[in-house]
């Protein structure tokens, strides 16, 4: 019995081994966030919310804001009707459109939210 203990523990070491030599648990969140996808969105909701400090063109990056992510986020997830992420996106598009207050990153913030999620 205690031989089959002992083997039992090699194997599941054995496992642990496999694990760490693939390094998948440790850069889990950080892979998603340095996917090509996520660069080029942040970039583009950053430039959105660069476009929304200027008074004049709040209005042009509110709707490009609108079109180029919401149009990005239902194709990248067209199955997922997530609450609480479609309830973040409403959230955005108003703070959006006060005008003080849309110097805020929030695009920024959406992008980042929705791909750390998932």
């Amino acid at each position: 019995m205690a031989e089959e203990t002992n083997d039992a523990k090699k194997e599941k070491d054995d496992k642990g081994d496999e694990k760490k030599e693939g390094g998948g648990d440790a850069l889990k969140g950080v892979g998603n966030l340095a996917s090509p996808e996520a660069i080029l969105m942040l970039c583009i909701a950053g430039v959105i919310d660069i476009i929304s400090a200027i008074p004049i063109i709040n209005a042009v990056s509110d709707i490009l804001g609108v079109i180029i992510i919401g149009g990005w986020y239902v194709i990248t997830r067209p199955g997922q009707i997530i609450k609480k992420a479609v309830i973040r996106f409403i959230m955005v598009v108003v703070f959006e459109l006060i005008p003080v207050v849309s110097i805020a990153p929030s695009w920024t913030w959406f992008v980042y939210k929705t791909i750390k999620d998932g």
